[in-house]
């Protein structure tokens, strides 16, 4: 089927056929936001919870969630440069321990910045290593993998 021909059955739609398929895709998508952010959520709890991290209510860990993704947003760009631009200067092939140490720089970074200005949220400095690298490790696990050469 063409194009054209595609765009012509869309065109034939009626009103109320075009709004349930578009209120379906915005379930679906709301749906898997909510399932990625809801993992994360009891994720954070479950890992706050073993390590001892006290935090004031569930409203301040959802705040804290939402400032490691906006925190995340910038930094992981920044490390996806850094890490070309070492890799091709350095000649440095893309390694476990390289890429490990990347993670962990990013993660840690993010973390000590929404940790900083929350005084709703106490992490040790211990527990930020420890969680840093806990996600690094996630992170290399379920990461890309290195292309065998």
């Amino acid at each position: 089927m063409s194009r054209k021909e595609q765009n012509e059955q869309c065109k034939k739609l009626n009103l109320s056929s075009t709004l349930i398929a578009i209120v379906s895709i915005i379930l679906i998508v709301a749906i898997a936001l909510a399932v990625i952010f809801g993992g994360f959520f009891f994720g954070m709890k479950g890992l706050f919870s073993i390590l001892g991290i006290t935090y004031d209510s569930n409203q301040t860990l959802v705040l804290f969630i939402l400032v490691c993704f906006a925190v995340g947003l910038i930094i992981d760009p920044l490390t996806k440069v850094v890490s070309m631009i070492l890799a091709k200067s350095f000649s440095l092939r893309k390694t476990a321990p390289f890429t490990f140490t990347l993670y962990f720089v990013s993660n840690f970074i993010t973390i000590c910045f929404a940790d900083y200005f929350m005084q709703s949220i106490y992490i040790p400095d211990v527990f930020l290593f420890v969680i840093s690298t806990l996600m690094a490790f996630i992170e290399l696990a379920f990461g890309n993998q290195p292309e065998a050469t």
